[in-house]
């Protein structure tokens, strides 16, 4: 197995860890809420889930920078520096660090930080696999920003349901 490869194969680890652990935050926050209470059992799960999305954060920043030197310096390649998706890509991936931060220390809100975590997982998620991006730089980001806001309200609505009274 070549580098390029093993640097993909961790590319796509980390989006695993990343975007499974972001959607299955999703279902333990909503039950934790559900009896006002977290207790020690989900409390460890969360921790243990977290602690994979931090892993799959390291691995995809690590493994992104890896292969925009490999496509620039190896391949000749510059098309990295030039694409809108990639652009979009690299902004998504410090709002997933800053917003990890800012919800460890309480500077968000749960339902803000939430929907962040989880649409800018899924967001760059689709990037990656959505091959020939048609939409300049400036469209894909609104639809980005656009998207949390609708996220945000499609969770509230989601939790407010499953608690069967308003959150």
């Amino acid at each position: 197995m070549d580098l390029h490869t093993i640097l993909i194969l961790g590319h796509i680890v980390g989006t695993i860890l990343g975007v499974g652990g972001a959607t299955i935050a999703e279902v333990q926050i909503a039950k934790a809420l559900k009896d006002g209470k977290v207790d020690s059992s989900e409390r460890s799960l969360m921790h243990a889930n977290y602690f994979l999305i931090r892993v799959g954060t390291v691995l995809i920043v690590l493994s992104g920078i890896a292969l925009i030197w490999w496509w620039v310096m190896v391949d000749g390649n510059s098309w990295p520096l030039t694409s809108a998706k990639v652009w979009v890509k690299e902004i998504i991936t410090v709002v997933i660090v800053v917003n990890a931060v800012a919800l460890s220390r309480r500077w968000v809100p749960l339902w803000l930080g939430s929907a962040i975590s989880f649409t800018s997982w899924w967001a760059a998620t689709v990037l990656g696999v959505w091959r020939h991006v048609p939409y300049s730089f400036w469209t894909i980001l609104i639809g980005y920003i656009v998207s949390i806001g609708v996220v945000a309200v499609v969770l509230h609505y989601i939790r407010k349901w499953y608690l069967g009274r308003s959150v």
